[in-house]
């Protein structure tokens, strides 16, 4: 029998998986209502479409992302490169635990949605325009540490342009090592954009 006493994030908790690996638009409501262990009408009390679902999806992934990612990067690296390394580091274990690669939920949602509603459009862009954001906060910190011609803004953009497209090809061959040489790439345009590369601790790689 349907528990109607699930959460809003219980709900959002037992659908994220199935829409990481088919995508929302290949996810049917019946299916959605199964997996949420949810009746249909505590389903719509929280969601009041499945539009609307879409949206809390990126929302609660955002979420999850600051909350296991950025938010530990700041307080366990006082170093803000070393900040940038931590980030990529637990962005490529967390890929590399999940079965079949099943990429980046938020870049997969990009893919799936962005053309059906702008409104999927204009709210992936904000969560991409943030966490791009957090990656340049770090670097600017370390502005002294880059080389002259280096803005910090532009690098981010790069760095999480280089991870998306390797979580991407992670997911079409199924395959880690895609994953991991992409993270590396990413890797590299932070020493190279660093004036004393060599200085690097071991935490730098």
């Amino acid at each position: 029998m349907a528990n109607l006493k699930r959460t809003r994030e219980d709900i959002l908790e037992s659908v994220i998986d199935t829409v990481h690996r088919k995508g929302l638009s290949a996810t049917g409501l019946s299916e959605l209502f199964k997996l949420s262990g949810a009746s249909s009408g505590s389903f719509y009390n929280y969601f009041g479409s499945k539009h609307e679902l879409g949206h809390a999806l990126i929302d609660y992934e955002w979420q999850k992302l600051q909350q296991s990612v950025i938010k530990p990067a700041i307080e366990n690296c006082s170093d803000p490169i070393d900040r940038v390394f931590w980030m990529l580091d637990r962005l490529e274990a967390k890929q590399q635990i999940e079965p079949m690669c099943m990429g980046c939920l938020l870049g997969n949602l990009i893919v799936d949605l962005v053309e059906q509603d702008e409104s999927f459009r204009e709210h992936l862009a904000v969560v991409f325009d943030a966490w791009q954001a957090a990656i340049a906060n770090s670097l600017r910190e370390a502005q002294r540490e880059l080389l002259p011609n280096v803005e910090p803004d532009i690098l981010a953009e790069e760095i999480l342009t280089t991870i998306e497209g390797a979580m991407l090809m992670g997911k079409l061959r199924r395959n880690g090592d895609y994953i991991k040489r992409g993270f590396d790439s990413a890797r590299r345009l932070v020493k190279a954009s660093l004036r004393s590369p060599s200085a690097l601790t071991s935490a730098h790689h």
